[in-house]
């Protein structure tokens, strides 16, 4: 189990290692319940497989939904719900979270893009805006693989990743992973109760793959 930190409250949240393995229905229930009703949103692409996980907690009923995309094509195949409230699951043609796009495209890229973030009471997740600015200014660009980590720093202790990105292709595969370990909300240290937003490995995705390819443009003689 993992634990973070909200307004001086220690609260116990799921482990890490649960957002780098596929996501399944089944383990919904393992899924934060924030104290604080802030919302939370995951993009998860292994292999052929796409998923999103969305946190609703501030509409009419809270729920956990998980939304895949089997074949990484931008369709919808398969929507769950788990309701943390009563402990159910249920499989459904459509997502009644109020947060959903029959546009599961969009969705992803929002995510990426932390539009999903900023527009909605949820976590200051580290996105795509952060990680372009550091690429432009040309600093911690660090070569790994096939591919690039780049660290975003605590100004108040720069030994300390406030966040770490990655990003990389090999084979007409992608990796894209967005991993916020905290952010500082006036004198607070926030963890947010899923450390990525943003977890894509070998993944061939096409919103994916379009990021990636940007990036990988941008650092051309970082």
């Amino acid at each position: 189990m993992g634990i973070f930190v909200l307004a001086g409250t220690l609260v116990l949240g799921a482990g890490e290692s649960m957002y780098v393995e596929p996501v399944t229905y089944g383990r919904l229930h393992f899924f934060p319940n924030p104290p604080d009703f802030r919302n939370y949103f995951f993009l998860q692409s292994i292999g052929n497989s796409t998923s999103i996980v969305i946190g609703d907690f501030t509409g009419s009923k809270k729920l956990i939904a998980l939304i895949i995309d089997e074949n990484s094509d931008n369709t919808i195949d398969k929507i769950y719900q788990y309701y943390p409230d009563r402990k159910q699951f249920r499989k459904t043609r459509r997502c009644t979270s109020q947060f959903f796009n029959d546009n599961i495209a969009q969705m992803k890229r929002d995510i990426i893009s932390g539009k999903i973030y900023r527009d909605n009471y949820s976590y200051n997740m580290a996105s795509l805006d952060s990680l372009l600015a550091k690429i432009e200014e040309g600093f911690d660009i660090n070569p790994s693989g096939t591919g690039y980590t780049v660290p975003i720093s605590d100004p108040d202790a720069p030994t300390i990743p406030m966040s770490d990105f990655y990003f990389s292709k090999n084979m007409e595969r992608y990796d894209l992973q967005f991993k916020t370990n905290y952010y500082r909300l006036f004198n607070l240290k926030i963890i947010p109760p899923i450390p990525y937003s943003v977890y894509c490995k070998n993944s061939k995705d096409p919103v994916v793959a379009e990021t990636v390819e940007s990036l990988l443009k941008d650092t051309t003689g970082k």
